[in-house]
């Protein structure tokens, strides 16, 4: 039988009792820890666990939970609300969408989680004035991306300067395989200790499905030679050009993608420190370099894609005002591949068939199945769906990213949401994805998940292959084509996941403890009181999730109304201002929260209608020449104008782009100070209220 984890701030049934994740979140509690575990063992588990037990042992402290996109910091929040029995004011989401007022608000409003992307906590920090002092725990989900100029490399740095205490969870899959990369992103977040679990580990293998892997591989038609033999011959002409300058050495396997790029790093290095006089065989030689990388980016297209993506890809060129792009097109050779791929070249790479005849039998064994097709390119993608959805049983839709190209519209990350839940519904069976979906997003279960091509990062192998076997079996088929660069990427991406194993096991050795000048300080764990109220406001079971459109509506909505509300106590208080502690207490009873306030009155001093100090909020009188202070009086209201008495004197007009002040002061017999100026219109004396200084 199932047991279940019993902790004061996690709700009854709501976490299966598993021993690897206790054991992680044991040691998270009490170092700096690096979690790396297979995808579907439960990362956000094990974080949830950690920040229950910083809440619980520390109420004074907060955590706050960051991950790389805004889909996967909402995804956060809502596992944690279903995770711990906290009120839902106690989860507070903050993403670029959130106005600058309300985020400024919640930094040092009372809520005890924070969930936020790092771009949004960097910025706050440097832009705002933001300090993490009063956080217990941050946790950094997908922290392999912690590395060079990455948002969270500086979030870290921040907090362990201004923290009393610092205590750091990071979350990742796959941290790479290479020594020092993985080294550098533990010394970016500060970690102690590494808590590596892999599929053989004796208390992770209950929690592990099966996943077969199988290579399915196919022969390049001959059609494709005459592409590729002119491709080769224009990329050894390229780099024969380089290495006889000297700017890159002769090796004999050939030159590599990864050559190049660093050669044209370099060059554009040079190119900075060098003087005028230099410059022109440098820019040649970055025309030669960016040829030959495009070059060999469309042999790679060719061979691993097929003549329709390698089409698409010429097509953007033709287009593109690049200088190395104008020189390919310049060239004979060009002209050739142009003419074949319209001609006798352009037929279906062979992948295609082999991917329809997957997806045939799968849907055959299983019409229920889901299935995630992964492709590098956003050509193959709507290729694949265009031809995928020839075949009897398949519904497929394109998944890709934000950004729109050239006769390519990206998706919305609403959209985005709709194509996944239509796929957890079964409205589409088959989603053709590019990168976007590999990393964090919440895509449901899939019986079978196809790479059209290898990739060459163990990263991104290990997140392809985790979108499968979570709950049930599953089938991972890579498709390769002979002899190409597909092959090399195949035996590539296998050599670095064992690699990565390896590394996993070396690194508790060269990890040295943080320097911290205080010692832990001692728990003061929730008293029972406090307990009992926070049980008696959320019950046994989590609370509702709200969306993020309907949360962002609801906060512009409540500071919308506090900040009139805000204006015109002050008003009523006239020049002499309102005790700020008053304020909050009195809105408070009105049921804002003072994180709603304090965003209000943010907004009221920015448009310059009121001044902070220390202890009191008051009006900010604007200097208005020609302006005098008058007592007005609402007689009537008329349909297009109101009828007022100025100083109990002069009875004038009032039209509505004359007022300047709250709506709710113009009603009968309504009575106001105001900075007012009048003057006649045809005849009939009107007033201009340019600034109310007091309700009356």
């Amino acid at each position: 039988m199932k047991t279940y984890v019993s902790h004061p701030l996690i709700y009854p049934y709501a976490v299966e009792e598993r021993l690897y994740q206790r054991r992680i979140a044991q040691t998270a509690c009490s170092m700096n820890t690096l979690a790396v575990l297979p995808t579907a063992l439960g990362k956000t588990v094990i974080s949830a666990l950690v920040a229950a037990d910083i809440l619980y042992n520390y109420p004074g402290k907060r955590v706050l939970v960051m991950a790389p996109t805004r889909p996967l910091v909402m995804q956060h929040r809502d596992s944690f609300q279903r995770i711990i029995r906290l009120p839902s004011e106690e989860f507070t989401l903050l993403t670029g969408k959130t106005g600058a007022e309300y985020r400024s608000a919640m930094w040092s409003g009372p809520s005890r989680i924070v969930f936020a992307t790092p771009q949004v906590v960097k910025n706050d920090i440097l832009k705002n004035g933001l300090t993490l002092k009063d956080f217990g725990l941050l946790i950094f989900d997908e922290c392999h991306r912690a590395v060079k100029e990455y948002a969270y490399t500086e979030v870290a740095k921040h907090y362990v300067e201004v923290s009393d205490y610092p205590l750091i969870l990071g979350l990742t899959a796959s941290p790479g395989s290479e020594l020092e990369r993985v080294r550098a992103v533990c010394e970016s977040l500060y970690i102690e200790h590494v808590e590596y679990r892999s599929d053989e580990d004796e208390d992770v293998k209950p929690y592990i499905q099966p996943v077969d892997v199988e290579w399915r591989i196919v022969k390049l038609p001959i059609q494709y030679q005459p592409l590729i033999d002119i491709l080769k011959g224009a990329l050894d002409s390229n780099i024969k050009w380089l290495q006889s300058r000297g700017y890159l050495k002769s090796v004999s396997k050939g030159v590599t993608k990864k050559k190049l790029i660093e050669l044209g790093a370099e060059l554009r290095y040079n190119l900075e420190m060098s003087i005028e006089e230099e410059r022109g065989h440098i820019y040649q030689a970055i025309m030669y370099q960016a040829s030959a990388l495009t070059t060999l980016h469309m042999l790679e297209l060719i061979q691993t894609q097929g003549a329709h993506t390698l089409k698409k890809f010429i097509e953007r060129i033709e287009l593109d005002n690049k200088r190395s792009h104008s020189m390919i097109v310049k060239q004979e050779y060009y002209i050739h591949l142009t003419q074949l791929l319209e001609g006798p070249c352009n037929i279906e790479h062979p992948k295609i068939q082999l991917l329809k005849k997957i997806l045939r039998e799968q849907l055959k064994s299983n019409q229920s199945s889901r299935i995630l097709v992964f492709t590098q390119y956003r050509d193959t993608a709507t290729h694949l769906v265009e031809e995928l959805n020839r075949v009897e049983g398949v519904r497929a839709e394109r998944f890709v990213g934000q950004a729109s190209k050239i006769d390519d519209k990206g998706l919305t990350q609403e959209q985005q949401a709709t194509r996944i839940q239509d796929l957890r519904v079964g409205y589409i069976n088959t989603l053709v994805a590019t990168s976007i979906a590999e990393e964090g997003l919440d895509i449901p279960e899939v019986d079978l998940v196809v790479f059209y091509e290898p990739i060459p990062s163990e990263i991104r192998y290990i997140q392809r292959r985790g979108r499968t076997g979570r709950k049930t079996a599953g089938k991972v088929i890579i498709l390769a084509a002979e002899d190409t660069y597909d092959t090399i990427y195949l035996h590539t991406s296998e050599r670095r996941v064992k690699r990565m194993k390896q590394v996993m096991g070396k690194l508790n050795t060269i990890l040295k403890p943080i320097l911290r000048f205080r010692v832990k300080p001692p728990p003061t764990p929730i008293t029972p009181q406090e307990l009992f109220n926070i049980y008696s406001r959320v019950g046994a079971k989590p609370e509702p999730l709200t969306s993020e459109k309907k949360l962002l509506s609801d906060i512009s909505r409540d500071v919308s109304r506090a900040e009139r509300a805000i204006y015109l106590k002050i008003l009523e208080k006239g020049v002499m201002g309102i005790d700020n502690e008053s304020l909050y207490a009195e809105m408070e009873r009105e049921g804002y929260s003072r994180s709603i306030v304090t965003a209000a009155l943010k907004r009221l001093v920015k448009s310059q209608h009121i001044k902070t100090q220390t202890s009191k909020t008051t009006l900010q009188i604007k200097d208005i020449p020609g302006a005098k202070v008058m007592t007005i009086t609402v007689e009537k209201i008329l349909p297009h104008a109101a009828v007022v008495w100025v100083d109990d004197k002069w009875r004038a007009r009032l039209l509505p782009e004359n007022y300047h002040g709250p709506r709710e002061l113009i009603r009968k017999n309504g009575c106001f100070k105001a900075l007012c100026e009048l003057y006649r219109d045809s005849g009939v004396l009107c007033v201009k209220v340019r600034q109310v200084i007091e309700a009356i």
